[in-house]
């Protein structure tokens, strides 16, 4: 038997036992409802689009999510029962990002940053329902901060980052008269900044950071390679000080951190400045990314989403937020990784919260829960995925293909005729 199978389809069915091919997530026996997603942010699927894609029957409590092989915490507007037209689920949605890009590296170490994927910015997501198993939904454990034994925290350790998408770095090259770059995912190869040359700077600026004064010194992490095989040294300034000066020759990448002294922000802005120092005029090298970590007052900048991390704390946390944008609906503090949700306390313009406690660092998200500020899914595609594990399924031979050879309403292209050629006595 022969098939032909797209690359994305293959990555997604492809099983052989006692391997891992991110797969395992898949029931064979069941539909899939598949949406994308494009945007970062709140996401909703209303009950009019359930009933359209056939799944208005569907008890709140048994729907799925999953995002690549991973289920999803979602929240339904009731707890149980069949979903009034009003009726909603909700959740936070992220772009695809560069995590399952890392076994196609050489090294995984040569991949700087996860925060971009090489192969798409759009992620995704297959919902379901289920009888047999217990969902991932938000469970909302209660908020009662007038009642917690705890101070509050008094700032957070807050990450603001810069992730350069100018274009993909094509990263260590052969020197043989002309550049020669590997096929497979090499040392250098990601996102980065436009190539710069000795003596000009690659800049970026973050402001306003809401520093919490008393708090610890900041620190930068930051990634460089080079693009020319040449000798060099680079500089990282913040704020116009040298806070890491160091060699970086030939295609040699550079990934660390430096302390940096929580004086320098100050003026509660910072200007992170790359310098290749290089004596070759025609080098050249890229950054791929920074992250300057520092104490942040509980701040959310008017922002109508706030994302922020905490440490694995057994006590738990009493956080007091303020500076959300503005709704008329009451915020909820979404902790993802625990699938819990707060709905906060609202005092004046304080948001306040009382977690409890987690043996896992948390990704929290705060959202101001106005519904016209929460991306709608307008549709589902149903998909069914094939067993290959199954003997009736398996062929003696695989078609990579690309939609765009799909060329003509009749059938007849470049894929179509390949196959029959295959399929006939002369080619098989």
């Amino acid at each position: 038997m022969k098939k032909v199978f797209t690359l994305f389809f293959l990555l997604l069915t492809l099983g052989v036992a006692a391997q891992s091919y991110n797969n395992e997530w898949i029931d064979y026996s069941k539909t899939y409802y598949k949406f994308k997603i494009g945007f970062t942010g709140l996401y909703r699927i209303s009950q009019p689009t359930l009933s359209a894609a056939g799944l208005g029957g569907v008890s709140a409590q048994n729907f799925q999510l999953f995002r690549n092989g991973q289920e999803v915490p979602i929240y339904t507007s009731i707890p149980s029962g069949v979903m009034g037209s009003s009726d909603y689920i909700e959740f936070w949605a992220q772009t695809n990002d560069g995590v399952p890009d890392k076994p196609l590296y050489r090294n995984p170490s040569y991949q700087h940053t996860t925060y971009y994927s090489l192969e798409s910015d759009t992620a995704v997501y297959f919902l379901t329902y289920t009888t047999t198993t217990t969902p991932f939904h938000y469970s909302q454990p209660g908020n009662n901060p007038a009642a917690s034994p705890l101070p509050v925290e008094p700032y957070l350790s807050y990450t603001a980052g810069g992730y350069f998408h100018y274009g993909v770095n094509p990263g260590f090259a052969q020197v043989v008269g002309e550049y020669i770059y590997s096929s497979s995912y090499d040392v250098g190869e990601f996102w980065s900044s436009a190539p710069q040359r000795p003596g000009v700077p690659i800049t970026d600026a973050k402001n306003p950071l809401y520093v919490y004064s008393g708090g610890p010194d900041a620190s930068i992490k930051f990634g460089m390679v080079g693009a020319a095989d040449n000798p060099r040294s680079v500089q990282v300034f913040v704020n116009g000080q040298v806070v890491a000066d160091t060699v970086m020759n030939s295609f040699n990448d550079l990934q660390t951190s430096r302390p940096v002294p929580l004086s320098l922000l100050s003026s509660d802005a910072a200007t992170m400045a790359f310098l290749d120092n290089s004596t070759v005029t025609t080098d050249r090298f890229v950054v791929s990314f920074y992250e300057l970590t520092y104490p942040r007052q509980w701040n959310c900048g008017g922002a109508t989403n706030f994302s922020f991390q905490l440490p694995a704390r057994p006590a738990g946390y009493l956080l007091n937020i303020s500076s959300l944008a503005a709704s008329s609906a009451t915020p909820v503090l979404y902790d993802i990784t625990n699938g819990q949700r707060f709905p906060a306390v609202v005092n004046g313009g304080t948001l306040a919260f009382a977690l409890p406690g987690s043996l896992a660092p948390r990704n929290l998200v705060l959202v101001n829960e106005d519904p016209s500020t929460a991306y709608p899914v307008s549709s589902l595609t149903p998909k069914t995925f094939v067993n290959l594990t199954n003997a009736a399924n398996q062929g003696n031979y695989i078609i990579i293909s690309n939609p765009l050879l799909y060329t003509g309403s009749t059938g007849n292209n470049p894929v179509t005729d390949y196959k029959n050629y295959r399929s006939s006595p002369a080619g098989g």
